[in-house]
């Protein structure tokens, strides 16, 4: 386990490092004042759930997640918006997490005891939020980065599309974990909506002017 911090004591011992319940330091391999790293051994039956970090007293409140496996992923955030933009108009990007959650002590998932673990490395896509027939929106919109960035399309209007229609649409961003599986040795997914619009449009006006 890495702890990171500004200041942090030299000369630690395990005594001075508390993980919570089920968590036992073992070793403190090296400390120096922005970084321990720690062995720790968890209990088999540690109940899973946010444990606080303390160093001597000084406490990083639910810091350490304690879990079995990841049982689902979440994408963040869950709706949003990016403008077309790049001819005349800025774009307006993107950016998405994946994080891994446990189901918790109650075994289910979106539940208040769910353990949110951090950022999973995930594969990414866009896929068709069907609302208007054969709009294929996810071939016109942009596209996404290996690192979760979505990069809006230029500003239309677009030939290739149905009655020149700009770039604008709604499709699904779809996140698939790349080292974890689900309880049936399934690929772990999540998703989260995006909009796709209209450029920010900007006018500059004086009030005494248009007065």
């Amino acid at each position: 386990v890495h702890i990171y911090g500004a200041n942090l004591p030299a000369g630690l011992q395990p005594r001075d490092l508390n993980l919570g319940a089920g968590v036992t330091v073992t070793a403190v391999t090296s400390s120096t004042a922005q970084e321990i790293v720690a062995t720790v051994n968890v209990a088999g039956n540690a109940v899973p759930g946010l444990r606080d970090v303390s160093v001597r007293g000084t406490t990083l409140v639910k810091a350490l997640p304690v879990y079995d496996r990841v049982d689902f992923l979440k994408v963040t955030p869950d709706t949003s918006v990016a403008r077309l933009g790049g001819l005349k108009y800025a774009k307006g990007y993107s950016q998405f997490v994946a994080t891994g959650y446990a189901n918790g002590p109650d075994g289910k998932p979106n539940t208040a005891d769910d353990v949110p673990i951090g950022p999973i490395e995930a594969d990414w896509k866009i896929d068709e939020f069907p609302t208007v027939t054969y709009d294929d929106d996810k071939r016109f919109v942009g596209t996404m980065s290996a690192n979760a960035l979505f990069t809006p399309a230029n500003e239309g209007p677009n030939p290739e599309r149905r009655f020149s229609r700009n770039n604008y649409g709604e499709v699904w961003v779809v996140a698939t974990a790349k080292n974890e599986k689900d309880r049936l040795g399934q690929p772990l997914t999540g998703r989260s909506y995006l909009v796709v619009t209209v450029p920010t449009y900007r006018r500059w006006d004086q009030p005494e002017v248009s007065q």
